[in-house]
């Protein structure tokens, strides 16, 4: 029999897993829940189990998946926490920690998350951290479902502001990088469609090249720099112009955000 998975809050990234695990194809059975009556209706639409009520779809699952905004978390828990006893939780909302989370659900199973958009196509990078009353059989049943969303990590949860600035928002930093090269592509006169197909396909190969060697990133770079060449004369310009250091900054800034918004929600 499918196990039941309720999510909680199908936005942008409950949306995504939502599509992830319907391409993977069975195993679950997935009941998940709007507040809007449409976005109901859409999930239906793929053959969702659908509800605006979170404590019917909490009560349906086997394992709950909270993908709500921060400012909202209080009040959802709120809501269902009589219906996860013994339930494993995870809680993919930014900033909030596992302790908040047992503190409002204390009968839950309680493991925080961090992923990203590209669950949607099964290669996600999601980074998990146990909580109270997390025991193995709870880290078992989320890391079997996050797994057929791509790779999932257990880290230490002091980890999870930076990933979330890194790898929740590193989609968002790495588009606007393919956006300007391939209108760099269009502006040395390629066609739009071509330009924008080389440079994914270039920066797809260029990740796997680096995760199958384990080369550094910079010794690819060496590897297609040629002297008086033309990838050096477009290496100068990125390093004139501050590439590393903007880039290096996005993930810092968004580090401090997810920090901030702890504070100012109480959310510790």
């Amino acid at each position: 029999m499918d196990r039941a998975v309720a999510v909680i809050g199908a936005g942008t990234i409950g949306g995504a897993i939502i599509k992830g695990l319907l391409r993977a194809g069975g195993g679950y059975r997935v009941v998940a829940t709007a507040r809007s009556s449409s976005t109901v209706e859409r999930l239906r639409g793929l053959g969702v189990d659908a509800t605006t009520d979170n404590v019917e779809a909490v009560r349906e699952a086997d394992l709950v998946i909270l993908t709500v905004k921060p400012y909202v978390v209080a009040d959802v828990l709120r809501e269902v926490a009589a219906e996860l006893e013994g339930k494993p939780l995870v809680s993919l909302a930014a900033a909030v920690s596992t302790g908040y989370i047992a503190s409002r659900a204390p009968k839950a199973k309680v493991i925080r998350g961090m992923t990203n958009i590209n669950v949607e196509v099964n290669e996600g990078f999601t980074t998990l951290s146990a909580g109270p009353n997390c025991d193995q059989a709870a880290r078992s049943a989320a890391e079997e479902l996050f797994r057929r969303l791509g790779t999932v990590e257990w880290v230490d949860e002091r980890y999870m502001d930076a990933l979330t600035a890194l790898s929740g928002s590193a989609p968002a930093f790495i588009a606007e990088v393919i956006d300007a090269l391939a209108l760099g592509g269009i502006a040395a006169g390629l066609p739009r469609d071509l330009a924008y197909r080389a440079t994914l396909m270039a920066m797809m190969g260029t990740s796997r090249n680096l995760l199958e060697t384990g080369r550094p990133p910079h010794q690819v770079r060496d590897m297609v720099l040629t002297p008086a060449g033309t990838t050096i004369r477009g290496v100068m310009v990125l390093q004139g112009n501050g590439l590393k250091r903007t880039l290096m900054e996005a993930v810092l800034e968004a580090t401090r955000r997810a920090k901030e918004m702890r504070d100012e929600m109480g959310l510790s």
